[in-house]
């Protein structure tokens, strides 16, 4: 944008509308300040009670940017109820994964992890008993299964 400002080879200041194209390319709140002053660029008409070309436009855009708002405020509060769900998930993963004694990152899965080398299932490490038995109780679920069987 401020290269166009320099001074052109010849000495002369750069076309003003050409400099505002320029920034209404790049954002979309500049392009639609700029159809409002286009528009406004009009002879003004005399008579006030037909109504303008320029007003309906102003009119239509303002409702779209107004639209436009409140879809960008309900998908950021949807985006961060779902941040926080996913933190939530994963949080309780972890856990389960302390408790299961599977790494925490992966379950197992991924070779590359930098936690388990893929090598961290279930079972692969020391489960942490006091996180299972917060999880699970004080007896484990494959003991309270086995009994079950019987």
């Amino acid at each position: 944008m401020f290269e166009a400002a320099a001074l052109n080879p010849g000495g002369m200041a750069p076309d003003p509308a050409q400099l505002m194209q320029e920034m209404a390319a790049g954002d979309p709140r500049m392009a639609m300040l700029m159809q409002l002053m286009q528009a406004q660029r009009g002879e003004p008409s005399n008579d006030d009670s037909i109504p303008d070309d320029r007003d309906n436009l102003i009119a239509e855009l303002s409702e779209r940017l107004d639209a436009s708002e409140a879809r960008l405020t309900k998908m950021t509060r949807i985006a961060r109820q779902l941040h926080e769900a996913g933190r939530v998930a994963s949080l309780r993963l972890s856990r389960l994964a302390a408790a299961l004694g599977a790494c925490g990152i992966c379950w197992g899965e991924d070779p590359t992890c930098l936690g388990c080398r893929g090598r961290g299932r279930p079972g692969m490490m020391r489960p942490d008993p006091e996180m299972r038995a917060e999880l699970f109780g004080t007896q484990s679920p494959v003991r309270d299964a086995s009994k079950h069987c019987h």
